[in-house]
């Protein structure tokens, strides 16, 4: 689809969405710096600085979406834009249930960074996003997807009109700088958060959510102190389920034994100061946290779900079923049993094809498939 030949403007113009001003900082800047040289990008979320600022609320069909739709279109209609970029469930299907009824509309690429279903949903919630994309899909002209199970579903479903496209991610970018003094930095955080010699560190980093289900961990390890193994957690994220957490911390006996460390940037010196990095996610696309971890040579034990499956498909022994507390306490005992431990213990040589300067070229050009 080219640029409409009866705007005004000579370059094109961009709609770059996406449901938090702290995602596309986290995963999009070098797209969005590179199609700002030859085009308009205008950056939409929830909060922050950015051109177009939405109140998106996390309850998809809450009063304020309903009124963050009714912006949107007003929006579409005056900017006519050349093509529309999405980003995360929510603004990706509240931006194109604006466009559902328009005569005119840009062309759209929907970059999945992970399903909230499965190939085959279970219960009413995950019906309903399935629903969802069914609607909006003849306002979809190319999707994206990140593991082999979102592209099956975008495939099986027919949730576009065009192409389904595979992404090995948006791009990870390895520790900054000079490894010893990432070492000596990592050093001083493990002595506050572990410090006496015979303590192992497990870590984890991600939003404080039901989805992350970081509240298993917890409940790991009280299971894991209680066999007498000295072992601590340390959460780095913020969310919604803080407060849960923080009264199941509190119930166990943990406070002295679980950091909750908040949003902490850059993260590899905390993931450096760990011995293993652990994940209870529920669901997963694929995950930067799990690949910023494996960067740094952790070695991980991570939920057996999408995402983390493509990640770890050659690292025998590190996956385990969602939820199932003895196996995941027996992969955590037989990997701090392991003499190697620690940042720069473990290679993952197939993980140099997920880093930015590897996938950014390709992501960049599907990015402009609006030329085509």
């Amino acid at each position: 689809m080219k640029p409409t030949a009866e705007r005004e403007h000579t370059r094109p113009r961009i709609l770059y969405a996406a449901s938090t001003q702290s995602h596309l900082v986290r995963f999009h800047m070098p797209y969005i710096e590179a199609l700002r040289g030859t085009c308009e990008v205008r950056l939409m979320a929830a909060g922050g600085d950015v051109e177009i600022p939405v109140a998106f609320e996390k309850r998809m069909f809450s009063p304020a979406n309903l009124r963050a739709v009714r912006q949107i279109r007003r929006v579409l209609r005056q900017e006519r834009f050349d093509a529309v970029i999405l980003n995360t469930s929510l603004a990706a299907f509240l931006v194109r249930a604006a466009m559902l009824g328009m005569r005119k509309r840009p062309w759209v690429l929907n970059i999945v960074h992970g399903y909230l279903f499965g190939l085959h949903p279970r219960g009413l919630r995950e019906r309903v996003l399935l629903l969802c994309e069914k609607l909006t899909r003849r306002q979809t002209d190319r999707i994206a997807v990140m593991n082999r199970e979102d592209l099956d579903i975008a495939n099986r479903y027919r949730l576009c009109r065009g192409k389904v496209v595979f992404l090995r991610g948006m791009g990870f970018r390895m520790p900054p700088g000079d490894p010893g003094a990432l070492h000596a930095e990592a050093g001083k955080l493990r002595a506050q958060l572990a410090p006496a010699p015979q303590e192992r560190l497990l870590a984890f980093v991600g939003e404080l959510s039901r989805r992350k289900n970081q509240i298993f961990l917890i409940r790991a390890l009280a299971r894991l102190r209680g066999e007498g193994l000295p072992v601590r957690l340390l959460l780095v994220g913020e969310g919604s389920e803080r407060a849960a957490l923080e009264a199941e911390i509190a119930a166990l006996g943990l406070s002295s034994a679980v950091c909750l460390a908040g949003n902490r940037e850059p993260v590899f010196p905390y993931l450096a100061a760990a011995d293993l990095y652990v994940s209870a996610s529920l669901t997963e696309g694929l995950p930067f946290n799990l690949m910023e971890a494996m960067a740094c040579g952790l070695p991980v034990i991570a939920s057996d779900v999408k995402g983390q499956r493509d990640l770890l498909r050659e690292a025998p022994g590190r996956l385990y079923p969602p939820g199932d507390m003895e196996a995941f306490c027996r992969a955590v005992r037989r990997a701090l049993a392991e003499p190697a431990m620690g940042c720069g213990s473990v290679d993952y040589p197939w993980l140099k094809a997920y880093r930015l300067e590897a996938v950014f070229d390709e992501n960049l050009q599907i990015m402009k498939g609006w030329t085509e």
